[in-house]
């Protein structure tokens, strides 16, 4: 019969670990928050292998006392707090001490460098395997500098699901930027090896560090949110409707100095956005939220992500209500500027910006005009009778064997495939713009950026540093008027980035040109003529495979004449 027993030490701290410690990014955190709370104003984060070999973050912070330095690796250790009262009113970021048990124990070995500012000599302590192997006094300069060695060597199971050293820096990357933001008056700086992959200045305001997360055209539409209530107090900068992004990802969110997930926040905050920007477009924003200790929880996740608020629905009721007033105004003031300038474009003006616009040669788009009937036909031309279109979706023609729908969108996309493969085969896919243009990344699409610069040289894209997180775009694919504007380079790298980097073993050119084909093709919801309906079933008559899409999806379904009489009961 089994009986309960207590567990030991160690598989107590493994057990706290996977709960605290997902990834690199994870530890990363826990060390730097901790030099935030110790009165940090410079952090320097050094990782190898995107964390998993080597994580080294040093401070210029208060230190730790001899005395406690052999305390601050055990279990629920902490200089936070003293009793349960103090839950009700935490004002620091780590408090439960878990943290630095949880790292020593799935790591080969930490080592802490620490010297208080009263202090003649500094202390040097090492952890193997979570035990302490070595105390000594050492000479270091003011502050603490932590290093882990080899994060989860002895939780093979945790270790083995860890992404490639790319992917967990970006991680890394996402982690420093959220701290940074909320933190402008620290300094930060991250690197691996020789590169450095973040690196921000001390400021008074958000200003600095937001234009390198967001570039400086993002910035300069900002405009400045702020809003109170009972206990608390919300500030931020919202975007504006011009700066917008694919997904929700740069909408940051704090509390009491914590980056938090919170989705009612998230939605009050894109409310404010609803009829003014796309569907399926998101702001930029950064809001923090500075509320009293007695009505949030910030202990719902053992990870401290997620938060519960006691006033939600009016917090959340505030911050649309303001964030529509400031995008209401800034947009008022915008165009009353414009207005003031006299920024009018008049016929001849217009027809100018128009010849200016930018262009690429076009890959047979289903907008040109139709082709001359002298043309000799094609396989499909005699034998599909258009009908018309079904909720500018489908388009319905009869055959010879019956009723056929084509799916617009999955016909274009296969056409757009077989035609940019083609170009791929005859080296001839690479576009020059008329006009370079330029993009703005972040620090972890700049890693990935590398990761997939030779695939995309390949098939045509020609990107080079233009200083900063600025990147100059002067080439693209041949897509037609697919990809001209800054902002859909912008997005496809952002889509294909989302994929991870290239896989060892292939280029991954034809998923590329699989989101290549799919950008730049006819979209559901789009009225077509019946010239361009049949100019598009004419060019999907001539590829070679035309009954389903480049994802494997049909392109068109028959209704035999058998199927139909069934239908309507005369079978």
């Amino acid at each position: 019969m089994n009986r309960i027993r207590a567990l030991d030490e160690e598989t107590v701290n493994k057990i706290a670990a996977g709960e605290v410690i997902e990834r690199p990014a994870s530890a990363v955190k826990e060390l730097v928050e901790n030099s935030i709370d110790a009165g940090a104003h410079r952090i320097l984060i050094e990782v190898l292998e995107g964390g998993k070999s080597l994580i080294r973050v040093t401070d210029d912070g208060c230190g730790i006392d001899p005395l406690d330095l052999p305390l601050a690796f055990q279990k629920h250790a902490t200089s936070k707090i003293s009793g349960a009262e103090d839950l009700e009113r935490i004002c620091t970021l780590g408090f439960r001490g878990e943290a630095l048990a949880s790292i020593a124990s799935v790591s080969r070995a930490v080592e802490v460098r620490t010297k208080t500012r009263e202090a003649p000599w500094g202390s040097y302590l090492r952890l193997e395997g979570g035990r302490t192997a070595e105390t000594k006094e050492a000479g270091c300069p003011a502050g603490t500098s932590i290093t882990v060695w080899n994060l989860f060597h002895n939780v093979p199971a945790r270790r083995k699901h860890l992404k490639g050293a790319e992917a967990e820096l970006v991680h890394i990357i996402d982690t420093i930027t959220e701290l940074a933001i909320i933190h402008y008056d620290i300094a930060f700086e991250l690197f691996s090896g020789q590169r450095t992959h973040f690196k921000s200045t001390r400021s008074r305001s958000w200003e600095d560090v937001l234009t390198r997360v967001f570039g400086l055209k993002a910035v300069a539409g900002m405009a400045p949110l702020q809003a109170s209530g009972r206990g608390w107090r919300l500030e931020g900068m919202i975007g504006d409707v011009f700066s917008l992004r694919s997904s929700p990802d740069r909408i940051f969110i704090f509390v009491n100095g914590r980056a938090v997930v919170s989705r009612p926040l998230s939605a009050a905050l894109r409310e404010a956005y609803r009829n003014i920007i796309p569907a399926g477009k998101s702001p930029i924003a950064v809001l923090s939220l500075e509320i009293s200790p007695e009505i949030v929880d910030v202990n719902v996740h053992p990870a401290k992500r997620e938060i519960r608020l006691l006033h939600e629905n009016e917090i959340c009721l505030a911050l649309t209500q303001e964030a529509a007033r400031v995008l209401s105004s800034h947009a008022r003031s915008v165009a009353a500027e414009s207005l003031k300038r006299g920024d009018e474009i008049g016929a001849g003006e217009e027809t100018l910006a128009q010849n200016i616009m930018q262009r690429t040669l076009p890959l047979e788009s289903t907008e040109e005009a139709p082709r001359d009937e002298s043309t000799p036909p094609r396989d499909m031309r005699p034998s599909l009778k258009i009908l018309g279109q079904i909720n500018r979706l489908y388009i319905v023609a009869e055959s010879e064997q019956g009723l056929v729908l084509v799916d617009q969108h999955a016909a274009a996309e296969r056409i757009r495939f077989e035609r940019l493969t083609e170009q791929y085969q005859k080296r001839s896919i690479r576009q020059e713009l008329a006009w370079p243009v330029t993009i703005e990344l972040s620090a972890g699409e700049e890693v990935m950026l590398s990761s997939w610069k030779e695939v995309l040289e390949e098939i045509g894209f020609e990107i080079s540093s233009f200083g900063g997180r600025a990147y100059s775009v002067r080439s693209v694919p041949a897509l037609g008027g697919g990809i001209e504007s800054a902002e859909s380079v912008y997005d496809l790298l952002k889509d294909l980035f989302q994929r991870g980097r290239p896989a060892a073993e292939s280029s991954n050119r034809d998923e590329i040109l699989k989101l290549l084909a799919c950008r730049g093709s006819i979209k559901s919801g789009k009225e077509l003529t019946l010239v361009q309906m049949k100019r598009l079933l004419d060019d999907l008559g001539e590829c070679s495979n035309p009954l389903t899409c480049p994802h494997g999806r049909p392109v068109m379904v028959t209704l035999d004449h058998g199927q139909l009489e069934r239908l309507f009961g005369r079978r």
